[in-house]
Formats: C-alpha cells, structure tokens, sequence
C-alpha cells in the first residue's frame, strides 16, 4: 500500500488535484517506478480518506498526464516516462534535455555528402522557397537520448558549401551546434515544423524500443539563418509513447 502519512491536504485547493501532485512527485522521483501496478481505486481512495469519486477523478487526471495507464479489468499502472518537446524558435537539442537533469546525448548513426538531387525529399524541401540549390547537402542521422531511453530518430539535411564539413567534424565528436558555429551559423531559427503520425517500422522499433504497433510522430523541420536563408531540413521520428509535442504560443 502506498504510504499517506506524509500528504496534509491543503485547504482551498481541489482535493483531487493536491492527490494527483502527491502521485506526480512519487512518480518523478522514481519512488514508484515504470510499469509498477497501484493499489486499486478503493484501496487508494481509503489511503488517501476520499470517496472513490474523487480518487477516480485524479487517476483520470494523471492518465490524461501520461503519467498513469488504466487499463480496465487490470488495475492502473505508472506509464513510461514522458518527455514534453516544446516547438520553440530556437530548437536545441542540448538545451531541451537540461530540464530533465540528465544527460543527453545524439548518437551519430550516419554521416554522409549526399548529392540534392538523388535526394528523397527534394520535392517537399523545394517548396518553402528558403534553401539555396547546392549540389551536394550534408546528411548527418542522429539517435537522440536523454539519459538512456532512446527519444528520437534525426535525418539533418544541411545546405551550403561550408556545412559539408559537418560530415568530417561529427565523425570526430564535435557535436551540430559546435560545428555550425564553427563554419559561420552563429544562430538559427525554426521557421516551420509539419507533424504527422505514422506507424513505426523495423527499424524505428529496433532504435527506439518500442512495441510493434506503436504510433510514432513524423516531425519535418525547416529551420533558416538570420538573414531567412534555409540551412537545415529535418525529419524527426519519436515515439509516441514516451514524447508529447507541445507548442506554447509566446
């Protein structure tokens, strides 16, 4: 049974919400852990002395959180942990796991100079208008990680005669942000992402360790210089399972 002993319902405040902080505290600390069954509803309305109205209202709440997973007839269970990628201006990796206090880390799984027009999404790029048409574009294929739980599948299309060293520089440890700066990209911006679902293949079941029938979100990115100018086209894969989108107009 869970230990209550510590939760002084506050006055003024929702009690079913204060339930929901206690268990969303217990989760993010890693006092109950992934996949861990909760006592059921009863049981958990009694430790916390509420009705089984309010206790079912705060485990709905926390499953709408991605925190908890009901599944009827089974019981409720804590969810895999779930990262929020916020669509902000400037995307940075780095930047974005830093709020989880771990470690995160892109695994380079390719790097090559591929010519543009051999390429698979030269129609879709060409339509923004944005990006110079060099002959050649540096792709770099990334694993994202934030601690050790695989968040994401990176195809990073880089224009500009400059950026092919990205290729050379990444295959020696220098991370993207470092090498850009490097060769003249100071700074960059999102100027438009599309997102779409799609059904996750052999090979995104393999790196990102997920279950067959899993749901994944499709994510390309058109991201531009200063001056408006097009340097990088992504394609960005997660699992739905463990990553939300968020976007938060400013």
């Amino acid at each position: 049974m869970i230990s209550t002993s510590k939760v002084q319902f506050v006055p003024g405040i929702t009690i079913w919400k204060q339930i929901v902080d206690d268990l969303q505290a217990r989760i993010d600390s890693g006092e109950l852990v992934e996949n861990q069954k909760l006592p059921g509803e009863a049981d958990l309305a009694k430790a916390y002395g509420v009705n089984r109205h309010t206790m079912r209202r705060a485990l709905q709440e926390l499953a709408a959180m991605g925190k908890v997973r009901i599944q009827h007839g089974r019981g409720s269970f804590v969810a895999k942990h779930v990262f929020d990628y916020e669509l902000v201006e400037r995307p940075r990796f780095s930047e974005w796991v830093k709020k989880y206090n771990k470690p995160g880390k892109n695994d380079i799984l390719e790097a090559a100079i591929l010519n543009l027009a051999e390429l698979p999404e030269l129609a879709r790029i060409q339509q923004y208008g944005v990006f110079p048409e060099y002959s050649q574009v540096a792709m770099i294929k990334t694993l994202g990680r934030v601690g050790e739980e695989p968040i994401s599948i990176a195809r990073h299309l880089f224009f500009g005669e400059a950026l092919l060293a990205l290729v050379d520089d990444l295959h020696t440890g220098r991370g993207i942000t470092e090498s850009l700066r490097q060769h003249g990209i100071q700074d960059y911006t999102r100027m438009r992402s599309t997102i779409s679902a799609a059904m996750s293949g052999p090979q995104e079941r393999e790196l990102l360790q997920v279950e067959k029938g899993e749901i994944v979100f499709v994510c390309e990115n058109v991201n531009v210089d200063t001056s408006g100018v097009g340097i990088e086209f992504s394609t960005v894969i997660y699992p739905s399972s463990r990553v939300r989108l968020v976007y938060e107009p400013g």
